[in-house]
């Protein structure tokens, strides 16, 4: 991810890094519940877009994927893309399947 991150600076994007799926979860809450940021939205959501590892200590990126998607109004529906350095069709179709967007091989 850091690299990805570093990147996404680069080209002027803020990035939030989370060092697993539990942590990133924990600030999506954060930032759900937070009444301080006032969108000026009803409901809104300050993160544009998600990207996760498959496999990650403490929640793996299906697990994180499936967590995401049970959060309340536009956060839960953040698209998310999940990287790997595994192609395999099953870990594919169960990210597909958890509401995964994109999978990437890195």
């Amino acid at each position: 991810y850091m690299g990805i991150g570093r990147m996404l600076k680069k080209f002027g994007f803020t990035v939030q890094n989370a060092f697993n799926g539990a942590e990133a979860i924990t600030i999506l809450q954060e930032y759900t519940s937070n009444d301080s940021l006032k969108c000026t939205k009803a409901d809104c959501s300050i993160f544009n877009l998600i990207f996760t590892d498959l496999h990650m200590p403490i929640m793996n990126g299906i697990d994180l994927v499936k967590e995401v998607r049970k959060l309340p109004g536009l956060t839960g529906q953040i698209p998310i893309i999940m990287l790997s350095a595994s192609d395999e069709k099953e870990q594919v179709d169960q990210g597909f399947a958890a509401g995964m967007n994109d999978f990437v091989v890195k």
